[in-house]
């Protein structure tokens, strides 16, 4: 029991350190200067992309980090990736809703706690993908394979955005991709030590 709610507090501290304390301060510096804003006008989707794949750049190099330097040894339980990504995903969850819930509409709300949920499950999935490297031998790889999941799950929102169905096609992609990790995610399983391999 005691070493889940590490787990999880740990998860909840990465995405702290990785997005309010890391990534939000240096991309509003950068989103100040001119050369930002002479981009931006030039090539906005593109733009667009560059800051959705930088939040996954940030949390997905901060997972695997917290992971090699905190989480040792590099053999866990399953449950371990789990744990560490609902803390993550959670965190985020409240950073997001509970400003909303004082300025949206109860229909919005729902959509947005649906998207919260469908992101939550992406952070279990995604930890998981970071912590199979360190139980398979193959860290750099399942890194970049879980940079390039959250890289292109964000690169939905810029692509989308303007499309008079944005919230369908976004979510629905989100739901779809859910689905695909859930199988990654059972199938993952299998790699991980059991209790008795730990004690």
């Amino acid at each position: 029991m005691k070493h889940s709610v590490i787990w999880f507090l740990l998860g909840s501290g990465c995405f702290l350190v990785a997005q309010p304390l890391t990534r939000i301060p240096l991309l509003s510096a950068i989103q100040q200067t001119t050369e930002y804003h002479l981009v931006l006008a030039v090539r906005p989707l593109l733009v667009g992309i560059m800051i959705a794949f930088s939040a996954g750049l940030f949390e997905e190099g901060f997972r695997f980090l917290f992971k090699l330097l905190i989480l040792k040894p590099p053999a866990s339980r399953f449950s371990q990736p789990i744990l560490f990504g609902l803390g993550h995903g959670l965190a985020e969850a409240v950073l997001v809703l509970a400003p909303a819930m004082k300025v949206v509409s109860i229909d919005q709300l729902a959509v947005g706690i649906l998207e919260r949920i469908l992101a939550v499950w992406l952070h279990v999935a995604l930890t998981v993908i970071v912590w199979n490297g360190f139980q398979k031998g193959k860290r750099v790889f399942y890194l970049i394979s879980a940079l390039v999941v959250h890289g292109l799950v964000n690169t939905l929102i810029p692509v989308f955005s303007s499309h008079p169905q944005a919230i369908v096609l976004i979510e629905g992609s989100l739901l779809l991709i859910d689905l695909l990790l859930i199988v990654v995610v059972v199938y993952s399983k299998r790699v991980y030590v059991t209790r008795e391999g730990l004690s």
